[in-house]
């Protein structure tokens, strides 16, 4: 019998969405760019299209593309609102590779701090501007242009093999490096500064949480607020203050660390059951 539910072990699940989402890792070696029928997919999570080794195209690049070529992305948006409305930001704390990587991150020993709460809207304007209004209106794809997903993934790497694109590149792309090093410098003190301030897929995901299956509830006249939820989430978000919150991303570490948080489904009852027997033996 496993001593650890399967649905515990967050960290693995993260891990083997990355090496699932480019599985032809040998391409790095070939400095090929996988073309295959998947790429056709857009899978639910950032990773870049540019990416040698990625199986899946990323849906905010999608979703960019068409909006740049006047096309509805029919597909994408069909992928995004079925995993929205059934999950909300559960992808963002169960799934996103990028996510885990800021997560590590952030347990260098440093000190710890948030940027003013207004900063969280800035996803939803990299949403609406840098993916969709932009992209329709001027035809370039102007939040790709930035991604930090993509200069990690794919641009240093074709900057670093290929002589033409490293002419090509120039000046833009130390501004690119340079933003997408900032979230990577920035994750030390700020947990996740990437999902919570700029993710434009995060920020498609929060507008369901509240309509999502996976639905929070609070225990109110018990709750103390003593904010051992707050820090142990991976936003530094106190569940306490609305269980629902587009913040929140479901990645159940409130219910582990609390008494008093309750989730309405299956798995937060296994969870709530577990740490009560372990607390009584």
């Amino acid at each position: 019998m496993l001593k650890i539910p399967f649905f515990k072990n967050r960290r693995l699940y993260q891990v083997l969405t990355g090496i699932t989402a480019n599985l032809p890792f040998w391409n790095f070696l070939t400095s090929r760019l996988y073309t295959g029928k998947l790429k056709s997919i857009p899978f639910p999570i950032m990773n870049c299209y540019a990416c040698p080794a990625s199986l899946y195209s990323c849906p905010i690049g999608t979703l960019s593309h068409f909006f740049v070529i006047s096309k509805i992305p029919l597909l994408t948006l069909g992928i995004i609102s079925a995993v929205s409305a059934s999950f909300g930001r559960w992808i963002c704390g169960w799934v996103c590779p990028f996510g885990l990587i800021q997560d590590l991150l952030n347990k260098i020993p440093s000190v710890k701090f948030d940027l003013p709460k207004p900063f969280v809207y800035l996803k939803y304007l990299m949403l609406i501007f840098g993916v969709i209004l932009l992209p329709y209106f001027f035809k370039e794809h102007y939040f790709c242009m930035v991604c930090p997903t993509g200069t990690i993934e794919a641009g240093i790497y074709w900057v670093a093999v290929s002589s033409m694109i490293a002419n090509m590149a120039g000046a833009f792309f130390l501004f690119k490096l340079a933003f997408g090093s900032m979230f990577l410098y920035g994750s030390i003190f700020i947990k996740r500064p990437f999902c919570r301030y700029v993710c434009p897929l995060g920020a498609l995901f929060s507008l369901f949480n509240k309509l999502s299956i996976v639905d929070f509830k609070v225990d109110r006249e018990n709750c103390i607020e003593c904010n051992l939820c707050k820090k142990s989430c991976p936003v530094n978000y106190p569940i306490y203050e609305d269980p629902n919150s587009p913040a929140c991303l479901r990645c159940l570490n409130c219910v582990r660390v609390c008494p008093v948080v309750e989730v309405n489904n299956p798995i937060g009852n296994i969870l709530n059951r577990k740490r009560k027997e372990t607390s009584v033996s």
